[in-house]
């Protein structure tokens, strides 16, 4: 069950990261990197990048991060694969309790 709650985590994140603007210079933000005064952070451009690609803009989140979209895939894929694997465990309960209750 608490995989369902990482995939419903990560769904999350993707919604809110297809509604937020794309913001560059003062933004909120509670990077430890960015909050000790450091310009650049990797972590903070991935995100950025992946809010623009999810806006469509794909150059400049290319441009912003190369590995963005790689990113986004990774996480596609992993909430699938959890939901999947959800899935298979719930027909497999199922099946499980149809057999006990036939004996």
């Amino acid at each position: 069950m608490t995989q369902n709650l990482e995939a419903f985590i990560w769904l999350m994140v993707i919604v809110v990261f297809s509604v937020s603007p794309v913001q560059s210079g003062n933004h909120f933000t509670i990077c430890p990197l960015s909050l000790a005064g450091f310009e650049h952070c990797p972590g903070c451009g991935l995100g950025r990048a992946m809010i623009l690609l999810l806006h469509g803009r794909v150059a400049e989140s290319i441009e912003m991060h190369p590995l963005a979209m790689f990113a986004l895939g990774l996480l596609i894929i992993r909430i699938v694969t959890v939901f999947m694997n959800f899935v298979k465990f719930r027909k497999q309960l199922v099946s499980q309790q149809d057999v006990k209750q036939s004996a």
